[in-house]
This record gives C-alpha cells, structure tokens and sequence, in this order.
C-alpha cells in the first residue's frame, strides 16, 4: 500500500534551512504532528509520499517562486510542489499541484489519502482526487477552523468544511470533535496525540541549583500564560526560574515583565529541537491552557505529548479532551486563577528532586508505551485497509 499524507509537513532539516532566518517562523506544532505521523505510517512498513505545500508566505520568504524538490528518507519521499509565493496565486497553484500528485500515484498501485484539512487548498485538491479515484481519504483533524484561537478567514473555513465532506473517514483529536465534523457517520479513530518513539534514547538531563519551569506555545491569554506567569510572581518560591519560548498577542506584556522580574526568562521563537533540548533540562512543564473555552472541547494539545515523552513532570489542566488514563501521570491545576496557580507552584515545587524525577519517568514510560507516533499510526492504517476491504 501506497499512501499519499498531504499537508505542509517538511523534513526537519529542510524546515530549519528554509525558515532560519526569518522571525515569523511558521507554526512548527502542526509540523511536528504531521511528520511524527508521517514518520509513524512509515515505522509500519508503509511507503508514504508526503505531498507537501510549502508553508510560505510573502511575510515568511522573500523568493517569489520556489521549484519543486524531493528529499527520501528510508520509505518516505518528501515531494515538495513548485511555489508562485503570490496571494491569490499561491493556493490556487498549491490544490492544482496536490491534485496532480495524487492523480500520478493512483497508477502505482492500492493508494489512499491522508490528508491535515487545516492546510485546506493542497487538502482540496488531493481530495478532489481521491474522489475523483475512489479511494479512501481520511482527514486528519487537529482543530476546528471556526473556534482556532489565532483566527482564520471564512473563506478558509469554507474550504475546510468541503475538504471534510469529501473525506471518507477521519482522525479526529476527541469524541466531541467527531460529533461537530461528522454528521454522516462516516468510519473515525480519535487519535488524541502522539509522541516521538525515539525519545525513549533522550536521557533527562539532570541540572543542579536553580530549578527551571518551562513553557513553550502561543501566547496569548486565552491560553491561560498571563495566569501562569502572574501565579508564578505570586508563588515566590526561592532558587525557581520561568523560562517561556514562543509567541503571540501577549508578547509585548511578558517581554515588561521579563525586563523587571530576573526570574522570568523570555527566549522568543526557537527552532523544535531547542525546546525539547530545554524540555529535557526543565524541572517542570506548564500547559495553563483554560478548560472553560468552547474550543477545549476540541482538543489535545500535542504540547502535552511532547511533555510527558521528555521524563520532566507535567503540570496541566484537566482539559475535556484529555482522557482520564492521563490524568495519573501529571500534576493536575484544580484552580485556574493567578492565586490557584500559584499554590499549585508551591505545592509542585515543593517536592523532592527524587519525586519530580519519579512523576517524569512514569509519564514517559506511559506516553512512549501506549501513545508513541508508531503505535498512533496503526489505528490510521486500520482504518483505510477496513475501507479497502468494504
């Protein structure tokens, strides 16, 4: 079998060559899913051929036109489409190419799509395709267009929704995200995340005097960072830092904030591999995130996987869409105010180095025991073989 996984998910090292340079980096979180899913499909002895629309803009890449290129690693081959890096040319020329790759692999034999409908136009065109082929296409859904909290157009939303009704099946994050993009009942497998099978060879790093908190994400309140770093101020545990990567609307607060506070470290956009480098160093991981947004429903954050596979404890909320097997295996925010933060500082940080070291562990051990990328991938492709059988 032969599957076609379109979206905007790069080689990291081609990511990091094209993007080093630039402040407005793309959001590396959706390429980080996507390649660890990609690298999963292909740990099940799958060849994938990752149909992938540059994620480039005129704000992120001065080129105005960027050729066509592939790069193969082991049984995936990256195809990367030809760019005209012009608005309202750009997507237009990204469906038609991603229509054409998949038309081209339906002659090499048993295909199917697998497609992020987020990147609606080369997701619109592979499923025209697919349509076109009668063959299986199964939409990944990481987020509902209309509830993203960074905000989307409704000509976006548009294109998504049609993406979705030419889908045959889906891999959505939650029981609840099913209910709202699948009215017709088609076949589904909640895939609520995945972590990286090699991040049972990263060693936890063990770092001596002064402990590290560590976020990295959006930032933006409503993702609950203001509570988080106001908690924080107010906890005042001696010998602690709060080190936050990332961007977002509450930069220009954080970075006072840092200016006044030493104890508040503001690292600006980095690539992956650093965080998960700082990860390893960290004494705890934060994900503030409220459960009383609508979209919470909707979602697991991938931040939380990538977390608990580092072996430093996690300190969350109790999201909708986080399962309760989880919930043994992370520090759990009771009370999502500045001083309910704060207390769950004191009482985390108040622990030994040797029960920090214990929680990280166990949650790693369950996250790369159950939930690693190779093991995800599995309920992908069970799903399009049930759809080949019928």
């Amino acid at each position: 079998m032969l599957i076609d996984y379109v979206s905007s998910a790069m080689d990291a090292r081609d990511f990091e060559d094209l993007f080093r340079d630039t402040d407005r980096m793309p959001g590396q979180q959706a390429q980080k899913y996507n390649r660890l899913m990609i690298q999963g499909i292909a740990g099940n002895d799958v060849e994938v051929h990752a149909i992938t629309g540059l994620p480039v803009t005129s704000s992120n890449c001065k080129k105005k036109y960027l050729s066509a290129s592939r790069r193969i690693d082991g049984n995936i081959i990256y195809q990367y489409g030809s760019v005209l890096n012009i608005r309202g040319i750009k997507n237009l020329w990204q469906m038609i190419s991603s229509y054409r790759s998949v038309i081209k692999d339906t002659k090499m034999g048993q295909t199917a799509v697998v497609c992020d409908v987020l990147n609606a136009s080369v997701a619109y065109g592979a499923s025209l395709a697919a349509k076109r082929k009668n063959i299986p296409c199964i939409g990944i859904v990481t987020d509902l267009p209309e509830l993203m909290v960074t905000g989307t157009r409704k000509s976006h939303v548009r294109l998504v929704r049609k993406v979705l009704e030419n889908c045959t099946g889906y891999i959505p994050l939650t029981e609840a995200m099913d209910k709202a993009i699948n009215p017709n009942h088609k076949p589904y497998e909640v895939v609520e995340g995945l972590c990286d099978v090699n991040m049972r060879l990263a060693e936890k790093k063990v770092v001596r005097g002064v402990r590290k908190c560590m976020y990295a994400g959006l930032l933006d309140t409503r993702y609950g960072v203001k509570a988080m770093v106001d908690g924080f101020l107010l906890a005042k545990v001696p010998n602690v830092e709060l080190h936050i990567y990332g961007k977002g609307p509450y930069v220009d607060e954080l970075k006072e904030i840092a200016n006044s506070h030493r104890d508040v470290i503001y690292h600006g956009v980095v690539m992956n591999d650093e965080v998960v480098s700082s990860e390893l160093e960290a004494s705890l991981l934060i994900n503030p995130r409220p459960t009383n947004e609508e979209f919470t429903k909707y979602s697991f954050p991938s931040k939380n996987m990538e977390y608990m596979a580092s072996g430093t404890p996690v300190l969350t909320t109790k999201l909708p869409g986080m399962p309760e097997d989880y919930y043994p295996y992370v520090f759990l925010i009771e009370d999502e105010s500045e001083e309910g933060m704060a207390k769950a500082y004191r009482d985390i940080l108040g622990k030994t180095d040797e029960e920090l070291s214990q929680k990280g562990k166990q949650a790693k051990q369950f996250v790369l025991t159950k939930k690693n990328n190779v093991a995800q991938a599995k309920k992908v492709i069970s799903l399009i073989e049930n759809q080949i059988k019928i």
